[in-house]
């Protein structure tokens, strides 16, 4: 049974930038055998970038944010993250060790730049062999979180809604006292990353926030369509990394528009 399947996304940045590029003709392929993956056991993960306009010869990937490939991985229910980088093995391939902790269902995104195009995010849904269950997915809004003695709450003024200009701000405090803009460390070449994930589509969105003196960390995005998404947060303070997770309810204009007319009207 094939338990690979390859999806080609374009890649959205958070902030406004300007890709120049072609249309790619690069794909990432997991070429080690996925249908031996097992919950619980060590796996080696061996990618290769493949060109379809040459196939067979190695395609170069240029350094974006400190590294050619960004690999995130999560699980179905979007309650289990890594952000990882994959190394050069000098001949064309990508390899990493990983440990799936449980069984079912996960989506590999592969995040790089080919030569000659524009950055771009390839998911690959693997399937892992085993009986250990995957958590039941994270249905309700969460705008809070703790995490290394830090506190973490997303500081929004309006609902999150499809197609609109959207600022994710967060405020980051530690025992009562502001973290601020001169506490961040950069993160790979960012003052934080964001990956948030839609649960229904799986739909990708990597945004490389702001700073400013009132928020130390500011996402600005546009959400592609209504869902709820897991926002992952990995940012860092005096040299040590901190990764915080969200739920955002993301709805439709329609939607928005309808909850706010009856806001506080129950029958």
């Amino acid at each position: 049974m094939e338990m690979t399947t390859h999806e080609h996304h374009g890649h959205q940045h958070g902030h406004q930038h300007e890709h120049h590029g072609h249309a790619s003709t690069v794909t990432m392929k997991l070429v080690s055998d996925a249908t031996n993956f097992a919950a619980g056991e060590k796996v080696r993960l061996v990618f290769r970038p493949e060109d379809q306009h040459h196939p067979g010869h190695p395609v170069k990937l240029g350094v974006q944010h400190e590294a050619e490939f960004h690999l995130i991985i999560v699980n179905n229910q979007l309650n289990s993250f890594e952000h990882l980088h994959p190394e050069y093995d000098g001949n064309g391939n990508y390899f990493l060790d990983v440990v799936f902790q449980q069984s079912g269902p996960y989506i590999l995104f592969a995040d790089f730049q080919a030569e000659g195009f524009a950055p771009q995010t390839d998911k690959i849904n693997v399937i892992v062999k085993g009986n250990v269950q995957q958590p039941a997915a994270n249905a309700a809004q969460k705008l809070t979180d703790n995490t290394d003695g830090l506190s973490l709450t997303i500081e929004a003024t309006a609902p999150f809604v499809a197609g609109a200009e959207t600022m994710i701000p967060l405020r980051v405090t530690k025992d009562g006292t502001a973290i601020v803009a001169a506490d961040i460390t950069p993160y790979l070449g960012a003052v934080a990353h964001m990956i948030l994930i839609g649960q229904q589509d799986k739909e990708f969105l990597h945004i490389h926030p702001m700073s400013d003196n009132k928020f130390p960390i500011i996402g600005h995005t546009v959400f592609p369509k209504a869902d709820t998404y897991r926002m992952w947060v990995q940012f860092q303070t005096h040299g040590t990394l901190h990764t915080a997770s969200f739920t955002l309810e993301v709805k439709s204009a329609g939607e928005a528009d309808m909850s706010h007319h009856h806001h506080g009207h129950h029958h």
